[in-house]
């Protein structure tokens, strides 16, 4: 039976502030992502989509779950690293 879960990783400075919500199926990545960005890097802000995006991969873990669809484990991988949002330029 499949295991579903997710990860949750900071966007890459050229997608903005925020975070990308990858799926995962028995540890593989599911093909395609959701963006839960910001247009400053505020930190409260930050934290509030890091949050959306924890619930948005729970919600999907659920629905697996829910469809029947095997053993189900949440795992979001990432916390927010505030040295990766920074934008600093060398």
């Amino acid at each position: 039976m499949p295991r579903y879960s997710f990860k949750i990783e900071p966007c890459p400075p050229e997608k903005g502030y925020g975070w990308i919500l990858r799926y995962l199926e028995d540890d593989w990545v599911i093909p395609g992502y959701e963006i839960f960005s910001s247009s400053s890097e505020d930190a409260w802000i930050l934290e509030q989509e890091f949050e959306n995006a924890q619930f948005t991969g729970e919600q999907w873990v659920e629905e697996m779950a829910a469809e029947g669809l095997g053993a189900v484990e949440a795992q979001h991988e990432s916390e927010p690293d505030p040295n990766q949002l920074s934008l600093g330029y060398d």
